[in-house]
């Protein structure tokens, strides 16, 4: 026979608690670019994160750009880029979808300036070198052979397919061929095209003060 199961009252609920807002403040510079500033103290840390809009780019030139538009600069080379990062422990990195070029990254605090320098100096100057662009390519075309092997990316292509249907939302991946195909004079052509301040946003996160950090992202 069964034991009754005893019911317990559920807990009173304890007052709301007032919610702190980080505080934060937004620019637009005269390129167009918006800029947000958050100050969250806990560390000694900066986050960054760039969203530009990318419109529907050929899909295999818009992921190769973005894995190689660190790949150097008339100033820097891709390895000289990334130590300058390391000084003021920071890193940058970059993606795309089908609708932004995204590039992220984190730094001290006190490297800030630097790593907004060598953001705007990529976005501004970025040269795909040729050696570069064929290694990131063999990279790109193995790993997309490897996720066309996979249970999980099987899945997710036939979904995409099944939600969008001919829309260009349902192709995310390109096909290996396709990226056989990127040159390094295509990429220049569309990262001259695309990569635009006008309708992007920066957005900086940690323990900074939010005018300050405006004023270091519009210099």
């Amino acid at each position: 026979m069964s034991t009754p199961t005893t019911v317990r009252p559920l807990p009173a609920l304890g007052p709301n608690r007032r919610l702190s807002v980080p505080k934060q403040a937004e620019r637009t510079l005269g390129n167009g670019l918006t800029v947000i500033a958050v100050r969250r103290p806990a560390v000694p840390l900066v986050e960054l994160r760039l969203w530009m809009p990318f419109g529907r780019a050929h899909l295999a030139r818009g992921a190769m750009l973005a894995q190689t538009v660190l790949a150097g600069t008339e100033a820097h080379s891709a390895t000289e880029i990334a130590a300058e990062l390391q000084k003021v422990g920071g890193g940058l990195s970059a993606g795309v979808d089908p609708d932004r070029l995204m590039l992220s990254g984190a730094a001290l605090v006190t490297g800030l300036d630097r790593v907004l320098e060598l953001l705007a100096e990529v976005l501004t100057g970025a040269t795909y070198p040729g050696d570069w662009v064929q290694t990131e390519r063999d990279r790109l075309v193995d790993r997309i052979q490897v996720a066309q092997s996979q249970p999980s990316h099987l899945a997710r292509t036939a979904l995409l397919k099944r939600v969008y249907g001919r829309h260009p939302y349902a192709v995310q991946t390109p096909e290996p061929e396709q990226v056989r195909a990127v040159r390094p004079a295509a990429l220049r052509r569309l990262h001259a095209e695309r990569v635009h301040p006008a309708g992007a946003v920066l957005v900086l996160v940690g323990d900074v003060q939010p005018e300050r950090a405006l004023d270091a992202a519009e210099r």
